[in-house]
């Protein structure tokens, strides 16, 4: 019985190391390695799929899309199942497409929108990490996987987004986003088919 206790702890050691936050020298080495990364990005494109869970629902709905980037700061959200709506994020404006019907917010004159776009952008390129002053960012393990915990440090921002996950994975792209808003419920963005430096035609970012 004594050697089943002490497997037993040294089994939940091994699954705490995995899932503990990163030492300074590993934290270091990731943030360099996922910056690095992201400087060489030129564009992306992936397929996403979209879920949100609010603790008022039985189910949580779920979305099917694409998003583009390109370098430095263009961005497109293109969903596609259930319904079609785009985001277009683009010379310091956004532009909304929801089923033919075209809207744009100047993101410059407003500070919050300008600040969601940046966040946005980052979360997908990976560039918020370089972000320290504007969020406060811990790194954990999440088994073979990297977990980036983000709080934002704006109150406007924070009465958003409580906190934001950024899951990396093996070869630090990113896998997936997590948006926690005040009350605790979350939309899930995953990733998938994830292509960089590929050409797309530049119609994709035509608004």
């Amino acid at each position: 019985m004594r050697i089943v206790k002490v497997f037993i702890f040294l089994f939940s050691l091994g699954v705490f190391a995995q899932n503990g936050a990163l030492s300074n020298s590993e934290q270091q080495a990731f943030k360099a390695s996922v910056i690095q990364k992201s400087n060489d990005i030129n564009n992306f494109y992936a397929e996403f799929s979209q879920t949100k869970h609010m603790s008022m629902m039985n189910e949580d709905p779920e979305s099917q899309g694409k998003v583009y980037y390109q370098s430095p700061n263009t961005l497109k959200w293109e969903y596609t199942r259930p319904y079609d709506y785009q985001l277009l994020f683009k010379d310091s404006k956004l532009f909304i497409n929801e089923e033919g019907q075209m809207s744009e917010v100047d993101l410059s004159s407003n500070e919050l929108f300008e600040k969601m776009g940046e966040l946005v952008a980052g979360s997908v390129n990976g560039k918020i990490l370089m972000a320290d002053t504007d969020f406060d960012i811990t790194y954990h393990h999440a088994g073979q996987n990297v977990k980036a915990v983000i709080i934002p440090r704006d109150e406007n921002l924070l009465e958003m987004f409580r906190e934001i996950w950024i899951n990396f994975n093996s070869d630090h792209l990113i896998k997936s986003v997590r948006l926690i808003d005040p009350m605790g419920d979350y939309t899930e963005i995953s990733m998938k088919n994830i292509k960089i430096n590929q050409a797309f035609p530049p119609s994709v970012f035509q608004n």
